[in-house]
Protein backbone atom coordinates (compact mmCIF):
# COMPACT_ATOMS: atom_id res chain seq x y z
CA UNK A 1 0.00 0.00 0.00
CA UNK A 2 2.80 2.38 0.61
CA UNK A 3 4.10 1.81 -2.70
CA UNK A 4 1.23 2.59 -4.19
CA UNK A 5 0.45 5.86 -2.51
CA UNK A 6 4.23 6.79 -2.69
CA UNK A 7 3.58 5.98 -6.77
CA UNK A 8 0.39 7.87 -6.64
CA UNK A 9 2.14 10.76 -5.30
CA UNK A 10 4.82 10.83 -7.91
CA UNK A 11 2.36 10.82 -10.88
CA UNK A 12 0.23 13.68 -9.17
CA UNK A 13 3.68 15.51 -9.30
CA UNK A 14 4.60 14.94 -12.96
CA UNK A 15 1.21 15.29 -13.86
CA UNK A 16 1.03 18.64 -11.74
CA UNK A 17 4.46 19.75 -13.74
CA UNK A 18 3.83 18.54 -16.89
CA UNK A 19 0.47 20.77 -16.35
CA UNK A 20 2.60 23.69 -15.11
CA UNK A 21 5.18 23.21 -17.83
CA UNK A 22 2.26 23.66 -21.03
CA UNK A 23 0.92 26.22 -18.58
CA UNK A 24 4.80 28.42 -18.99
CA UNK A 25 4.92 27.18 -22.42
CA UNK A 26 1.38 28.60 -23.37
CA UNK A 27 2.30 32.15 -20.82
CA UNK A 28 5.64 31.99 -22.39
CA UNK A 29 3.90 32.33 -26.09
CA UNK A 30 1.48 35.08 -25.32
CA UNK A 31 4.04 36.82 -23.40
CA UNK A 32 6.04 36.57 -26.71
CA UNK A 33 3.33 37.26 -28.87
CA UNK A 34 2.61 40.33 -26.85
CA UNK A 35 5.77 41.74 -26.86
CA UNK A 36 6.34 41.28 -30.57
CA UNK A 37 2.92 43.62 -30.69
CA UNK A 38 4.72 46.16 -27.84
CA UNK A 39 7.67 46.14 -30.69
CA UNK A 40 5.49 46.36 -33.56
CA UNK A 41 3.61 49.50 -32.08
CA UNK A 42 6.98 51.45 -30.61
CA UNK A 43 8.07 51.37 -34.52
CA UNK A 44 4.92 52.42 -35.80
CA UNK A 45 5.20 54.90 -33.27
CA UNK A 46 8.45 56.08 -33.91
CA UNK A 47 7.48 56.10 -37.25
CA UNK A 48 4.60 58.38 -36.74
CA UNK A 49 6.82 60.76 -34.59
CA UNK A 50 9.81 61.20 -37.22
CA UNK A 51 6.72 62.15 -39.47
CA UNK A 52 5.74 64.54 -37.25
CA UNK A 53 8.97 66.21 -36.61
CA UNK A 54 9.63 66.21 -40.39
CA UNK A 55 6.06 67.96 -40.23
CA UNK A 56 7.17 70.31 -38.02
CA UNK A 57 10.39 71.44 -39.15
CA UNK A 58 9.12 72.15 -42.25
CA UNK A 59 6.30 74.25 -40.96
CA UNK A 60 8.90 75.91 -38.78
CA UNK A 61 11.16 76.88 -41.76
CA UNK A 62 7.66 77.72 -43.72
CA UNK A 63 7.00 80.21 -41.01
CA UNK A 64 10.59 81.58 -40.52
CA UNK A 65 10.27 82.37 -44.63
CA UNK A 66 7.06 83.93 -44.03
CA UNK A 67 8.14 86.01 -41.08
CA UNK A 68 11.27 87.16 -43.37
CA UNK A 69 8.58 88.05 -46.27
CA UNK A 70 6.28 90.28 -43.70
CA UNK A 71 9.66 91.96 -42.44
CA UNK A 72 10.76 92.67 -45.76
CA UNK A 73 7.60 93.47 -47.28
CA UNK A 74 6.80 95.94 -44.02
CA UNK A 75 10.08 97.82 -44.51
CA UNK A 76 9.58 98.10 -48.19
CA UNK A 77 5.98 99.58 -47.45
CA UNK A 78 7.73 102.06 -45.18
CA UNK A 79 10.23 103.05 -47.65
CA UNK A 80 8.03 103.81 -50.20
CA UNK A 81 6.17 105.99 -47.36
CA UNK A 82 9.41 108.00 -46.00
CA UNK A 83 11.78 107.46 -48.89
CA UNK A 84 12.09 109.62 -52.45
CA UNK A 85 12.07 107.41 -55.25
CA UNK A 86 14.08 109.66 -57.06
CA UNK A 87 17.40 110.35 -55.10
CA UNK A 88 16.97 107.73 -52.27
CA UNK A 89 17.18 110.27 -49.61
CA UNK A 90 14.45 110.71 -47.17
CA UNK A 91 10.92 112.29 -48.36
CA UNK A 92 9.18 115.54 -47.56
CA UNK A 93 6.52 113.55 -44.65
CA UNK A 94 10.10 112.22 -43.02
CA UNK A 95 11.41 115.79 -43.09
CA UNK A 96 7.87 116.96 -41.15
CA UNK A 97 7.70 113.64 -39.20
CA UNK A 98 11.30 114.36 -37.92
CA UNK A 99 11.45 117.70 -37.54
CA UNK A 100 8.61 117.93 -35.15
CA UNK A 101 10.12 115.52 -33.20
CA UNK A 102 13.22 117.33 -32.52
CA UNK A 103 11.61 120.43 -32.05
CA UNK A 104 9.92 118.86 -28.97
CA UNK A 105 12.94 116.82 -28.06
CA UNK A 106 14.68 120.51 -28.20
CA UNK A 107 12.33 122.77 -26.95
CA UNK A 108 12.64 119.89 -23.67
CA UNK A 109 16.49 119.95 -23.60
CA UNK A 110 16.62 123.89 -24.08
CA UNK A 111 19.11 123.37 -26.96
CA UNK A 112 19.69 124.34 -30.54
CA UNK A 113 17.84 123.31 -33.53
CA UNK A 114 19.54 124.41 -37.15
CA UNK A 115 17.74 124.05 -40.53
CA UNK A 116 19.07 124.70 -43.65
CA UNK A 117 17.14 125.00 -47.09
CA UNK A 118 19.21 124.11 -50.28
CA UNK A 119 18.34 125.31 -54.24
CA UNK A 120 20.05 123.68 -56.52
CA UNK A 121 20.73 126.94 -59.43
CA UNK A 122 19.14 127.44 -62.37
CA UNK A 123 18.04 124.17 -62.17
CA UNK A 124 15.29 124.24 -65.35
CA UNK A 125 18.23 125.79 -67.30
CA UNK A 126 19.56 122.26 -66.35
CA UNK A 127 16.56 120.54 -67.61
CA UNK A 128 15.58 122.29 -71.04
CA UNK A 129 19.84 122.10 -71.56
CA UNK A 130 20.68 118.09 -70.96
CA UNK A 131 16.90 116.62 -70.46
CA UNK A 132 15.01 115.20 -67.09
CA UNK A 133 17.55 112.13 -67.32
CA UNK A 134 20.27 114.27 -66.91
CA UNK A 135 18.35 116.41 -64.46
CA UNK A 136 17.30 113.44 -62.46
CA UNK A 137 20.70 112.18 -62.38
CA UNK A 138 21.87 115.30 -61.19
CA UNK A 139 19.74 116.00 -58.28
CA UNK A 140 20.71 111.96 -57.27
CA UNK A 141 24.51 113.32 -56.81
CA UNK A 142 23.62 116.35 -55.62
CA UNK A 143 21.31 114.65 -52.70
CA UNK A 144 24.31 112.13 -52.26
CA UNK A 145 26.79 114.76 -51.81
CA UNK A 146 24.55 116.78 -49.13
CA UNK A 147 24.27 113.40 -47.38
CA UNK A 148 27.73 113.01 -46.92
CA UNK A 149 28.35 116.38 -45.48
CA UNK A 150 25.88 115.85 -43.26
CA UNK A 151 27.12 113.19 -42.29
CA UNK A 152 26.38 112.74 -38.21
CA UNK A 153 23.88 110.11 -36.84
CA UNK A 154 20.98 112.97 -35.82
CA UNK A 155 21.40 114.58 -39.04
CA UNK A 156 18.40 114.18 -41.91
CA UNK A 157 18.99 115.35 -45.26
CA UNK A 158 15.58 115.09 -47.24
CA UNK A 159 14.08 116.23 -50.67
CA UNK A 160 12.12 118.66 -49.78
CA UNK A 161 10.49 119.36 -53.31
CA UNK A 162 11.64 119.77 -56.98
CA UNK A 163 15.18 120.74 -56.74
CA UNK A 164 14.98 121.86 -53.22
CA UNK A 165 16.65 119.84 -50.52
CA UNK A 166 16.73 120.49 -46.76
CA UNK A 167 19.36 119.85 -43.67
CA UNK A 168 17.99 119.10 -39.99
CA UNK A 169 20.79 119.36 -37.83
CA UNK A 170 20.20 118.97 -33.91
CA UNK A 171 22.12 120.43 -31.20
CA UNK A 172 23.52 122.42 -33.42
CA UNK A 173 24.36 126.30 -32.79
CA UNK A 174 24.27 129.23 -35.53
CA UNK A 175 28.40 128.45 -36.25
CA UNK A 176 28.16 125.04 -36.39
CA UNK A 177 24.92 125.34 -39.33
CA UNK A 178 27.02 127.80 -41.40
CA UNK A 179 30.21 125.83 -41.35
CA UNK A 180 27.50 122.91 -42.53
CA UNK A 181 26.62 124.55 -45.46
CA UNK A 182 29.46 126.50 -46.76
CA UNK A 183 30.62 122.71 -46.97
CA UNK A 184 27.94 121.40 -49.15
CA UNK A 185 28.27 124.71 -50.87
CA UNK A 186 31.96 124.15 -51.77
CA UNK A 187 31.56 120.04 -52.13
CA UNK A 188 28.42 120.55 -54.60
CA UNK A 189 30.65 123.01 -57.19
CA UNK A 190 33.65 120.79 -56.52
CA UNK A 191 31.40 117.83 -58.26
CA UNK A 192 32.43 119.74 -61.42
CA UNK A 193 28.92 118.77 -63.27
CA UNK A 194 28.98 120.82 -66.49
CA UNK A 195 26.37 124.14 -66.15
CA UNK A 196 26.62 126.67 -69.08
CA UNK A 197 23.28 128.04 -68.99
CA UNK A 198 24.05 129.01 -64.79
CA UNK A 199 24.66 132.97 -64.34
CA UNK A 200 27.11 132.43 -61.64
CA UNK A 201 29.76 129.67 -62.27
CA UNK A 202 30.14 127.18 -65.31
CA UNK A 203 29.42 124.16 -62.42
CA UNK A 204 26.21 123.62 -60.77
CA UNK A 205 25.98 125.08 -57.76
CA UNK A 206 23.69 125.82 -54.64
CA UNK A 207 21.63 128.36 -52.77
CA UNK A 208 21.28 127.69 -48.90
CA UNK A 209 19.13 129.56 -46.62
CA UNK A 210 19.92 128.88 -42.66
CA UNK A 211 18.00 129.33 -39.42
CA UNK A 212 19.17 128.18 -35.98
CA UNK A 213 17.72 128.74 -32.89
CA UNK A 214 16.70 127.11 -29.70
CA UNK A 215 13.03 125.97 -29.86
CA UNK A 216 10.44 127.36 -27.54
CA UNK A 217 6.63 126.90 -26.50
CA UNK A 218 5.74 130.28 -28.06
CA UNK A 219 7.30 129.10 -31.52
CA UNK A 220 6.73 126.86 -33.99
CA UNK A 221 8.11 124.80 -36.71
CA UNK A 222 5.96 126.37 -39.33
CA UNK A 223 7.62 129.71 -38.36
CA UNK A 224 11.52 128.13 -38.42
CA UNK A 225 10.56 126.59 -41.89
CA UNK A 226 8.85 130.34 -42.75
CA UNK A 227 12.58 131.76 -41.22
CA UNK A 228 14.82 129.62 -43.40
CA UNK A 229 12.78 129.98 -46.69
CA UNK A 230 13.30 133.29 -46.36
CA UNK A 231 16.81 132.97 -46.20
CA UNK A 232 17.07 130.85 -49.29
CA UNK A 233 14.78 133.62 -51.19
CA UNK A 234 17.20 136.61 -50.32
CA UNK A 235 20.34 134.14 -51.15
CA UNK A 236 18.62 133.67 -54.62
CA UNK A 237 18.11 137.02 -55.00
CA UNK A 238 21.25 138.47 -53.89
CA UNK A 239 22.61 136.79 -57.04
CA UNK A 240 22.82 132.78 -56.13
CA UNK A 241 25.61 130.51 -54.94
CA UNK A 242 25.71 131.57 -51.73
CA UNK A 243 24.57 130.74 -47.68
CA UNK A 244 22.52 133.51 -46.28
CA UNK A 245 21.67 133.66 -42.64
CA UNK A 246 18.03 134.24 -41.64
CA UNK A 247 17.55 137.36 -39.19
Amino acid sequence: MRNNNSERKSLKIVIKAQILSRNNAILNRRLEDYLRQLEQKVQELTISLGQIETRLQEEIEQNQEARATFQRLKQELQNLATIDSLTQIPNRRRFDEYLNQEWDRLTREQEPLSLLLCDVDFFKRYNDTYGHQAGDSCLRIVAQTISRTAKRASDLVARYGGEEFTVILPNTNLSGAIKIAEAIQQQIENLQILHPQSDVSEFVTVSIGVVSQVPTLNDSVENLIAKADRALYLAKAQGRNRVVVAE
